[in-house]
């Protein structure tokens, strides 16, 4: 593990992670509400939309370890109109605060609905140029022949949208676990404490108090296997396995055609394929393989098992989720290790 570009490793794969969160669940959206209708939708990825913000804010502090003084970054962003590097910046910054207000909108249900959704595509752009802009910093450095190549921001874009896809079914599975389990409490008699937030003496209900019911009551929203959330979900979860399999497949090949070109290449190009064949690489390539069986198995089980009691789906897509990350994190560590500049 390339352990001196760890804070870079950790931001470029949270940020993908983020992006392509936000990315699926704008698709679900689009493609869910005509179908499903809009509450259903909300009750099922509203969820994992609160977990986008924080993944993004642990992976921008992650890169400022990789700055001997913090303030330098704010010297970077100057260079917006000629670097990447600082369009990477105001675009991560850009991203995190739609996003941010997205969230905020969203949960407390501020605005219409259309003007929500305007934010929430403001964002995914923004987030999506925030993708380009971190491929372009390592494509325009034609003195490292290893990244001046199309393998870099395919490999980017994969990542974004492997481990974003993964992270929202994760993340509805969960929701709908916790929400059958209290559903079974229920059935079983159990009452739930009463979660109606204190009123202040002006009469108003402040926002932290609006968060901790809102937090609460999602999980005891009612539920049934044959509730048309449990259909939606089903479907929803089903694509997102096939298309992080479809993915992964894709990765496996670009490598095939990155690795042969970078051997037919200058004697820099050869140094760095030399680093896709050691034991760390297969180790990775091998974690691939086995988040791709598991969605494998998850689509087989949804397919042929009725959404009851979905905590084996969850643990099999949440395992693909860990496993896929941990792959993605050795895969970025090896592109760093390809730093060979022509010359030296």
């Amino acid at each position: 593990m390339n352990l001196h570009e760890l804070p870079m490793i950790l931001f470029t794969v949270l940020a993908q992670l983020s992006v392509g969160a936000f990315v699926a669940l704008g698709v679900i959206n689009v493609l869910g509400i005509p179908k499903y209708g809009r509450d259903t939708i909300e009750r099922i990825t509203d969820p994992a939309i609160y977990a986008i913000g924080p993944t993004l804010v642990l992976g921008l502090i992650a890169s400022m370890f990789h700055m001997n003084d913090v303030s330098n970054m704010f010297n970077v962003i100057r260079n917006w109109d000629s670097s990447w590097l600082s369009r990477e910046i105001i675009f991560g910054v850009g991203f995190a605060a739609l996003g941010f207000l997205f969230a905020i909108m969203q949960w407390f249900k501020i605005g219409s609905h259309a003007i929500r959704q305007i934010i929430a595509g403001l964002a995914a752009v923004v987030g999506l140029v925030l993708i380009y802009s971190m491929s372009m910093i390592y494509y325009t450095v034609e003195t490292i022949p290893a990244w001046n190549t199309w393998a870099v921001p395919f490999q980017f874009f994969a990542t974004t949208f492997l481990l974003g896809g993964l992270a929202v079914g994760s993340a509805i599975l969960i929701h709908m676990s916790l929400r059958f389990k209290n559903a079974e409490k229920l059935n079983n008699g159990d009452e739930f404490t009463e979660v109606d937030p204190p009123v202040r003496t002006d009469g108003g209900v402040g926002l932290l108090e609006r968060t901790r019911v809102r937090a609460a009551t999602m999980t005891r929203e009612p539920i049934t296997a044959t509730s048309k959330d449990v259909k939606a979900a089903q479907t929803i979860i089903r694509w997102i396995a096939i298309t992080s399999v479809v993915i992964g497949v894709a990765i496996f090949i670009g490598y095939i055609f990155h690795i042969t070109g970078l051997a037919t290449g200058v004697a820099e190009q050869q140094l760095a394929a030399e680093q896709y064949q050691t034991g760390f690489f297969l180790v990775r390539l091998a974690l691939l393989g086995i988040a791709a069986v598991l969605l494998a198995v998850y689509t087989f089980k949804s397919a042929n098992q009725e959404f009851t009691t979905p905590n084996t789906m969850m643990i099999l897509m949440v395992s693909a989720l860990v496993i896929a990350t941990v792959s993605e994190f050795m895969g970025r560590s090896v592109h760093y290790d390809t730093l060979f500049r022509v010359g030296m």
